[in-house]
């Protein structure tokens, strides 16, 4: 990276942090902190208002804005590809609105030949929900949780489980949300079951963010995502390809392909019943190797659908 560019970066950083140190700005850029120094001095000499403090870094002087920094063709090509995507696959809204505003700021910036290159590429990409609901990331509990994970306060909700369609209320303490599977999901410790649970909000009917506080208990929740039961499954070779398309979302790695073309498969589950009907869905091209009782349950499920089936 030429000096020029290192000092855009640093500008970038000093916009977004308060006190960004000279350790800190060496280790990004893999440069010696005395070429940081060097670096800061001559920002100050252009007009860039930094203040040293001893112990702890630098920042820009309170008040002062920096102006608008042009993007380069690679980080305006990432950001159209990122507002395209956001605008394909989300409900309109409030969101969508503002991404396709930043987009309009963003072009009014870029060089005219970028910009024709951009607006080619713009065209020949599109991004579409078929099989699920498009995001709304301007969804109620979506925001309200965000809120509650921030502020750390206890939410209540009402909550229809995966495996029997049983309808109970938990109050969680919210710290984590994640997109898996085309589906977010909340991660909290569940006050009722007295242990780390994991929540798909579209699962959720009702949900309240509670004026009660909380502590986080020990790792963050999000840590500890795939801890939980290890599967082993073996995919016969007619359908693993179809697997790795539509692959569950507690998928940890493969073992190399065996010599008839099936492959085994990793995952971690919290219950067995999560991964259950997804495996049914591929009939008679899997085996569960592990552990004992997905086998067990398995076995009973297939005898009594073919109990059922029976002439």
């Amino acid at each position: 990276m030429n000096r020029v560019d290192r000092l855009l970066g640093y500008l970038v950083i000093f916009q977004g942090r308060s006190i960004v140190r000279a350790q800190d700005l060496a280790r990004r850029f893999e440069i010696s902190e005395r070429t940081v120094y060097r670096d800061i001095d001559a920002l100050c000499e252009v007009g860039v208002p930094l203040v040293g403090m001893p112990g702890e870094g630098y920042q820009l002087l309170p008040g002062y804005y920096l102006p608008p920094i042009m993007f380069g063709e690679s980080e305006a090509r990432a950001l159209f590809l990122a507002v395209a995507m956001l605008t394909g696959l989300t409900e309109a809204g409030a969101t969508k609105q503002a991404a396709q505003a930043a987009l309009e700021k963003i072009r009014a910036i870029l060089p005219k030949s970028t910009l024709v290159q951009l607006e080619a590429l713009q065209a020949s990409l599109g991004f579409y929900k078929v099989s699920r609901p498009r995001f709304d990331p301007d969804d109620p509990k979506f925001l309200q949780l965000q809120q509650a994970i921030q502020q750390q306060r206890v939410v209540q909700f009402q909550y229809h489980a995966l495996h029997d369609n049983r309808v109970t209320v938990r109050a969680v303490e919210p710290v984590h949300l994640a997109y898996l599977d085309d589906v977010w999901v909340l991660t909290g410790y569940c006050q009722l079951r007295q242990a780390q649970r994991i929540f798909r909000l579209d699962r959720i009917d009702w949900l309240t963010v509670t004026a009660t506080t909380f502590v986080p208990r020990g790792p963050q929740a999000h840590e500890r995502l795939h801890a939980g039961l290890p599967v082993r499954v073996r995919f016969a070779a007619t359908v693993v390809r179809r697997v790795r398309e539509n692959q569950h979302f507690t998928f940890t790695q493969a073992e190399p392909s065996q010599a008839d073309g099936s492959t085994v498969m990793h995952y971690r589950v919290t219950t067995i019943g999560q991964i259950v009907g997804w495996l049914l869905s591929w009939g008679d091209g899997i085996e569960v190797l592990a552990p004992s009782e997905l086998r067990q349950h398995l076995r009973h499920t297939a005898l009594q659908i073919a109990e059922r089936h029976r002439d």
